[in-house]
Order: C-alpha cells, then structure tokens, then sequence
C-alpha cells in the first residue's frame, strides 16, 4: 500500500503540471487576440463543455480518494468502530492521556482538546515519520481514529507554536 503522504504529493504535482499546461497555453494563446464579438459565443460554448466534462471528472476523482485519503467519516468505515478510546488534553507545555499503552491492530479512537490554547496534536512512528495529526483546541474535542499497524513507542508532539515552552511539548505512546 502505497504512503497517504506520497499519494497526495502525486495528486498534487499532476495537478501542478496540469495548471502549468492551461497556463503555458493561455500564454501562447494571448499573441493572437481576436475580436471579442468572434469570441463570446465561442466561451460561452467552451465553459458548457467545460462544465459537462470536468465536473463529473472532479466528482469521480474526490469519490475514488475517499478510499485513498484519510478522511475521518471513511478510516471509520474502512478500519471498524474504535475499539479503544484515548482521551488526550493539551495544555501549556505538556500532554495527559487517558492511557499510554494500546493494542496494536485495534482501532483507537484519540478525543483530542485542550485546556488554554490551539496545540497540533501530531502522531510519529517509531522512526519519527508523521503518521496523523488533528488540531488541540479548547472547548472543543476532535477525534481522530487510528490503528496502529506495528509495535514500538510512538511519540505525540505539538505541531502549533503554543509558547516559549512548545519545543518540549511531547509524550510517549506504547503500542504492544
């Protein structure tokens, strides 16, 4: 299975090429202007074309990356109902978790909030490779399922600048 982070790098960079490829031909295309009374019923003839063949391209494209992207509504669907629940609070410049030991291959469910200010719950393997994250914030809980495919101690870091103290702000996770 190919890495979330790759796969949306690729989406990206196609798309990237893709816009280069319009813009390339506007450019070209702007040495020849032409009289805007040739032009308007030629537009108005491209954009429904336009419309017709592209937005059902984009919905077909956002319906496959349900499967590929990890959008919180699908890894339910696809990784089961949370079989463990972690409540984790944020606050100046430390983490509490309900519990720091999870089965490996359950899905987890992680009630993310914090106390005081917006902190970056981020989650990192055992190699340091950033595996999901969700916003910390205060007065309002986030969840975020995941299933921990392998053994070892993962680490929880702020991604959110949250004071002279966040640099520190990191706890550990055992996955067994």
């Amino acid at each position: 299975m190919m890495d979330p982070q790759f796969t949306v790098f690729a989406i990206f960079l196609g798309l990237a090429l893709i816009w280069s490829a319009v813009w390339i031909w506007v450019l070209r295309s702007a040495r020849h202007p032409e009289p805007y009374s040739e032009v308007a019923p030629k537009t108005a003839v491209l954009r429904r074309r336009a419309l017709y063949i592209l937005l059902p391209i984009f919905v077909l494209i956002f319906g496959i990356s349900m499967w590929w992207l990890p959008y919180p509504q699908v890894r339910a669907s696809t990784i089961g109902p949370p079989q463990v629940v972690v409540n984790v609070t944020g606050q100046q410049w430390y983490w509490t978790l309900s519990r720091s030991e999870i089965p490996k291959g359950v899905p987890v469910e992680f009630v993310v909030t914090a106390k005081d200010v917006n902190h970056g719950f981020a989650l990192y393997s055992p190699e340091g490779v950033l595996l999901t994250q969700v916003q910390a914030m205060p007065g309002h809980p986030n969840h975020l399922i995941y299933a921990f495919d392998k053994e070892g101690t993962y680490t929880i870091r702020c991604l959110e600048y949250c004071g002279l103290g966040h640099h520190g702000m990191a706890a550990r996770l055992t996955v067994s």
